[in-house]
């Protein structure tokens, strides 16, 4: 297979699963989501919870997807917004909010969470792959050529 079908395919292969997670932690936690609504600090630690979930999550899926890759760097943004998009689909649709001001809150919280988790995959992912291919170099495993 060449090069750019092996990444497309990774790309779909991390979709999917990235999707698949998506709906088992909306599943998971959908009892728990408004219990953010409270304003005192059970409020503040369940909404901590939320943010330490998505953002946990979206850094393991941009670490490893850019471990694997030189190409397609930014796509684990992309893989963010697909990791949240159940959660608000499906809170939506089940009216889990008592108001539209706290779905809003709620999903930009959700959202800036995964985005930074993200940001920090992506970085942690490649001095992950630079330190792999650097070590590789060294024990005369691969050469320089062939990167």
């Amino acid at each position: 297979m060449s090069d750019t079908k092996q990444q497309i395919a990774r790309a779909f292969a991390f979709t999917g699963a990235t999707l698949l997670l998506g709906v088992v932690v909306f599943f998971f936690t959908q009892a728990l989501i408004p219990f953010v609504e409270l304003p005192d600090i059970a409020g503040s630690v369940f909404a901590l919870g939320f943010i330490l979930i998505f953002l946990n999550l979206s850094f393991a899926l941009g670490r490893r997807f850019c471990s694997r890759t030189f190409e397609m760097e930014r796509y684990p943004y992309i893989l963010a917004i697909v990791l949240i998009l159940p959660t608000v689909i499906l809170s939506l649709l089940t009216n889990l909010f008592s108001g539209p001001g706290a779905a809003v809150i709620f999903f930009g919280m959700i959202t800036l969470s995964v985005l930074a988790g993200a940001y920090f995959g992506i970085k942690s992912g490649s001095r992950k792959r630079d330190k792999l291919i650097r070590e590789a170099l060294e024990t005369g495993d691969i050469e320089s050529n062939d990167i």
